[in-house]
């Protein structure tokens, strides 16, 4: 009789979770209350619970009542795999057949708007550190770009990259060199540095390398600032040195040109998430790709911060080294310098191979000589 008993309160349960599915799979449109109240009966993964609550929240600051049939569809592709894995186990076996019906199972989430800026929601914290990630043409200068966007659009942050920009935009401030980057973080509120072809200068398998401590200082440097940090780079686990690794919270890497999984994990942040995001745009903002070269270092952030340990500013102790710099170039003919390493390229050897042993021949620093190659 106790089992009979169950029995019935199982299907009773199933049935009202049947009839509460399809009513809010028939809404049209669909209320944000409604929805707000189907995230706390059904969504059972807290990443794409709190996506979900963090579009609601934004809808209701909005004063919007109602999704749109964009947002709708995007929404109801999640309520029925969300409600899949939470019944799975619960209903009876008809129950199960209906909900797998109803669904689209996947381990992913869409670019769709409902949640994008959640992507970069931690970043609202100073010294958050991230990293895009992927093999070459997967379009990860693009995504970097589109997280650059939503960082401005949502939280009127600036930003400072080496990624020349075709258009211009008083909110993106372009950086080939450390001393314009050291001067911007200076000048600007509120900002992100996003640099590219990190792997061109950070290069893990030289970890003792002078530009690789170079980097490391800069890293420090943008935390003591309240800065951000993007790296845009191939190789997470390759190019970014191991102390970076460690820092680095808010990691993308590009699968596919549409596809980016996201892990999301700065402590006390406002989103936690380990999931692949399907639809990744292109960059609306256009870039040129061609004209994209590692951040030139030509200063020392370690003396910048022993200059101003001694009461100097920024801005004397960045002119003090920049000087410096231009006095040496007097020294050693440019000309000279490409013919060197265009000869050693020719040989197979890579850029940054060619740069230091062009350097040690001539019996100066390596950024000098990267100065020198790229002007």
């Amino acid at each position: 009789m106790k089992e009979e008993t169950m029995f019935k309160m199982k299907r009773s349960a199933s049935a009202e979770v049947r009839k509460k599915f399809q009513e809010m799979s028939e809404q049209i449109p669909l209320a944000v209350n409604d929805v707000m109240e189907a995230v706390i009966f059904f969504f059972v993964d807290e990443d794409v619970n709190n996506s979900w609550m963090y579009f609601i929240n934004r809808l209701k600051e909005e004063d919007r009542e109602y999704l749109t049939p964009d947002e709708r569809r995007a929404f109801l592709l999640d309520l029925s795999a969300q409600a899949m894995k939470k019944f799975t186990y619960e209903l009876d076996p008809a129950s199960r057949l209906l909900m797998m019906g109803a669904s689209n199972i996947r381990d992913t989430i869409n670019w769709h708007m409902k949640f994008p800026d959640a992507l970069v929601s931690n970043f609202r914290l100073a010294g958050t550190y991230g990293c895009v990630d992927g093999r070459p043409r997967f379009g990860k200068t693009a995504t970097a770009i589109n997280l650059m966007k939503l960082m401005y659009q949502r939280f009127n942050f600036s930003m400072l990259t080496n990624i020349a920009i075709e258009e211009k935009l008083d909110w993106i401030h372009h950086c080939s060199k450390l001393s314009e980057l050291v001067l911007k973080m200076e000048e600007v509120e509120e900002w992100v540095a996003v640099l590219d072809e990190t792997g061109s200068f950070v290069g893990k398998k030289r970890a003792l390398s002078q530009e690789n401590v170079d980097f490391e200082n800069l890293a420090r440097y943008v935390g003591k600032m309240g800065g951000r940090l993007i790296l845009i780079t191939h190789s997470f686990e390759l190019d970014v040195p191991t102390i970076l690794q460690i820092w680095i919270t808010e990691k993308f890497t590009k699968l596919k040109l549409d596809q980016c999984k996201c892990v999301l994990s700065r402590d006390g942040g406002f989103m936690k998430m380990n999931k692949v995001v399907t639809g990744v745009p292109d960059a609306e903002i256009k870039f040129k790709s061609e004209d994209i070269t590692s951040l030139n270092f030509d200063i020392s952030i370690k003396q910048l911060l022993e200059r101003i340990q001694d009461n100097v500013s920024i801005e004397e102790a960045v002119a003090e080294q920049t000087h410096i710099e231009k006095k040496e170039r007097g020294g050693i003919d440019h000309k000279q310098v490409k013919a060197m390493i265009k000869d050693l390229l020719s040989n197979g050897t890579t850029t940054t191979e060619a740069i230091r042993s062009t350097a040690e021949a001539l019996g100066t620093k390596t950024n000098y000589i990267r100065n020198l190659y790229y002007s």
